[in-house]
């Protein structure tokens, strides 16, 4: 008896539906792809460390003798200039030259808290009670110097009332304290503490910013 050999007949539809097969299995595997990426949390962002306040005006108020070097611009309606500022801070004794057009030269204010000399390159030398008051008479801008000894820190006066606003970090951005609104810019870490290093102050048709180069310590440590 010769062999016979038995071929097995595919259904015609058999092989239009493994294409299809295929298809759908890998169109289940996209879908579990894209829906594992959906469901992927986002990078965790780490939350701003903010000061301690408290600690922060500590080390502020501890920091009694420093020079700060930078240019101040003052403009009062139509009138205003600007000049170099080197300011020496040593307890409450201070020492302030201001050197270009805003000093007509050179213009040197110092004192303590005993009273204060203003000298100038093309007036003479004068004195009074407070700094303040030499500054008004020879120029007719009233700056508040007492005031500016805290507010060159990033600090308020604290003897006066004062409204403020504050930095992700908690610096003082703003601050608004008797009739002066001032600003805080550019904080940067010197001579072991941050300090701001452009402060813009404005007071009625008076407007005073102050751009801070540099920050030195008088024993020269940084």
């Amino acid at each position: 008896m010769s062999n016979l050999h038995v071929a097995h007949r595919v259904p015609s539809g058999s092989h239009r539906a493994l294409p299809l097969l295929l298809l759908a299995i890998l169109l289940q595997l996209l879908a579990g792809c894209i829906t594992h990426k959906a469901i992927q949390e986002p990078p965790t962002v780490p939350p701003i460390e903010k000061i301690n306040w408290a600690d922060h005006v500590r080390e502020l108020t501890l920091l009694s003798d420093w020079q700060l070097e930078g240019k101040i611009g003052i403009k009062q309606k139509d009138d205003g200039g600007s000049a170099y500022i080197n300011w020496t801070q040593s307890g409450d004794s201070f020492h302030i030259t201001l050197s270009g057009p805003l000093g007509a030269g050179t213009t040197i204010i110092s004192g303590n808290d005993n009273g204060a000399k203003l000298e100038s390159a093309s007036d003479g030398s004068f004195i009074a009670e407070s700094p303040e008051e030499l500054l008004y008479t020879h120029t007719g801008w009233y700056i508040p110097l007492h005031n500016l000894l805290y507010w060159v820190k990033g600090l308020p006066e604290p003897r006066t009332p004062a409204d403020t606003t504050y930095t992700a970090r908690g610096y003082i951005s703003s601050l608004n304290q008797g009739p002066w609104q001032l600003k805080f810019e550019r904080y940067k870490r010197d001579l072991g503490v941050t300090l701001p290093h452009k402060v813009k102050m404005e007071t009625q048709d008076l407007k005073v910013t102050l751009v801070i180069k540099d920050w030195n310590s008088l024993s020269g440590e940084e």
